[in-house]
């Protein structure tokens, strides 16, 4: 490519950055919603296995009670209560994944443009859109800096 070739290929590029910017600003945006909606689901599944591991604590203490009322062995009652506190210790387990993943898409909600985990979700773009933005905007960086690079090395030797 000639000295020429390389500055016009420079000046097209640097036409084309509004344009790229925007897009750049699309494609961060829903790289965000996309985290944020990864992160709510993430609670959400997190939400359902505390959820299940409370039940578990209430279905095992209604036993131990209904054993206790309907006086029955010490055996009996022994294992029951040990049903009752694996119930527990599961759910003791639950609870910190669940805490984190609540944090961590809080934090992400807070650093993300979007005011709401509503908002994050109407901002979700296909797959294939995004990927489709993705490589346009990497495209458009490597291009611009080859471009960049050719005329500064053009420069330099001109210097010399």
């Amino acid at each position: 490519m000639s000295v020429d070739q390389a500055f016009e290929r420079l000046s097209q590029l640097y036409d084309e950055l509004p344009a790229m910017e925007e897009k750049g600003a699309v494609l961060a945006r829903a790289l965000s919603a996309q985290e944020i909606d990864r992160l709510r689901r993430v609670v959400s599944a997190r939400k359902a296995q505390l959820t299940e591991a409370e039940a578990h604590v209430v279905a095992a203490q209604a036993a131990l009670e209904r054993a206790v009322a309907e006086e029955a062995s010490d055996e009996e009652r022994y294992e029951l209560n040990r049903q009752v506190m694996l119930a527990g210790m599961e759910r003791g387990y639950r609870i910190g994944p669940f805490q984190n993943a609540e944090r961590d898409l809080a934090r992400a909600l807070e650093a993300s443009p979007f005011a709401s985990i509503e908002e994050a979700k109407a901002a979700l773009m296909p797959a294939s859109e995004l990927d489709g933005l993705k490589q346009e905007v990497t495209a458009y960086q490597r291009d611009y800096a080859e471009a960049l690079a050719q005329c500064q090395a053009y420069e330099s030797n001109e210097e010399l």
